[in-house]
């Protein structure tokens, strides 16, 4: 949700030792082309081609491609393709291979064109990438279902893009085995929402990994609160600019969700605007959420309300206990995601026996996050073995 952001500030400080001298190579690319029914979660489906990005890349990287790899939709538990970028930093590995960071983009578009792994820039997200390569992080990071496929993206459909998450950490490990099992996951609104789900999924899903723990910034978690302010037609203009994009994930996933159900006027008519990539279409989308009405949004009656709601239930997080850490991270001016949803949901997530550090931002709004140095202390506390704090006995 919401536009590609600055990497918290705290990221760019991390302190990793390790050598800068030239190192590391990616395995020989194997010439068979596998299909996902064929293939395990996270194999290589073809082979890994060089990703042509800036030069900031080029300066921190002895390698830097693109991956298709097999990964599962959360829908049905069928074997899909998914598409993804896997950058290995300069230097010598330390002891037990690189550390990994998965990367959770933000919103980036619903089509297929809008996969970051398509774009010089990552369509936004090139500068939360690069701190961490610069500190001595294998980054890899998802396009996430639908995103550079021929699939339909199953937008904030979270289960799904954690599996996203998890074979991207092991399409990591077959592009090269100088990348070690231990990981994070880092990810911005809807990649923070993906990164989340991941820690749950974890330690089932991806046994075989070691997950350190997971930062979420201004994540999406339980939707649902947003068809109340649907039927009482207090949508803020952010939340109108992302709601035809969450209505068409929603169908995607349930295809028996009736569009005009929610969606009139230009939201309804103007489709297009709204499909558009990151970036593309800000000011048009800004002026057509600008002249909205709440008959343009309210649910066509109580029922459809009520099935809204109980998908985007389905749609959330937490479901589970995490599998690892969480540092979660809100603007507390946020008109997105509310504040009050994500401690809610952090909430839930203790009660379900997760442990999170749970920080709001003042001041501050949707994913534009600055919380100093504390990200960097708590990851730099996961590799050390340090207990994780909680803030639960707050939030309960």
């Amino acid at each position: 949700m919401g536009s590609p952001v600055r990497v918290l500030a705290a990221v760019a400080t991390l302190v990793l030792a390790a050598s800068c001298t030239p190192g590391g190579e990616v395995r020989p690319p194997s010439s068979t082309t596998l299909s996902p029914a064929a293939a395990d979660p996270g194999e290589l489906l073809e082979p890994p081609e060089d990703f042509v990005g800036y030069a900031a890349l080029d300066d921190l990287t002895s390698a830097a491609v693109t991956v298709r790899y097999r990964s599962t939709s959360a829908r049905d538990g069928s074997p899909t393709a998914v598409t993804g970028v896997v950058f290995v930093p300069n230097g010598i590995p330390p002891a037990g291979g690189w550390p990994v960071v998965a990367v959770g983009h933000a919103t980036s578009g619903t089509a297929s064109r809008c996969a970051p792994s398509t774009h010089t820039g990552l369509l936004g997200s090139l500068p939360t990438v690069l701190p961490f390569l610069a500190n001595g992080y294998l980054v890899t990071m998802t396009d996430y279902e639908g995103l550079g496929t021929s699939d339909e993206h199953p937008y904030l459909d979270a289960r799904t893009a954690g599996y996203n998450v998890l074979d991207s950490v092991r399409a990591a490990r077959a592009v090269t085995g100088d990348a070690g099992a231990r990981w994070v996951g880092y990810g911005v609104s809807q990649g923070g929402q993906a990164v989340w789900a991941a820690n749950e999924a974890a330690a089932n899903y991806a046994g075989e990994l070691s997950l350190l723990g997971t930062i979420s910034a201004s994540p999406a978690t339980d939707l649902s609160p947003i068809v109340d302010e649907m039927t009482e037609g207090t949508l803020t203009e952010e939340q109108i600019v992302v709601l035809p994009s969450l209505i068409r994930g929603l169908q995607v996933v349930h295809p028996d969700l009736v569009r005009s159900d929610y969606l009139r006027g230009q939201l309804a008519d103007r489709a297009d605007v709204f499909a558009a990539c990151e970036g593309e279409n800000t000011a048009l989308q800004a002026d057509i959420a600008a002249r909205t009405t709440p008959a343009d949004y309210a649910p066509v009656d109580d029922a459809a309300a009520d099935r809204l709601r109980d998908w985007l239930r389905q749609a959330r997080v937490p479901t589970s206990t995490a599998s690892a850490p969480m540092f979660v991270g809100y603007g507390e001016e946020d008109r997105l995601t509310l504040p009050q949803w994500t401690i809610d949901a952090a909430r839930e997530a203790c009660e379900r026996g997760s442990t999170v550090l749970l920080r709001g931002a003042p001041g501050q709004g949707h994913g534009i996050l600055d919380f100093g140095v504390a990200p960097a202390e708590w990851l730099r506390d996961r590799y050390a073995g340090t207990p994780a704090p909680s803030s639960c006995a707050e939030v309960r």
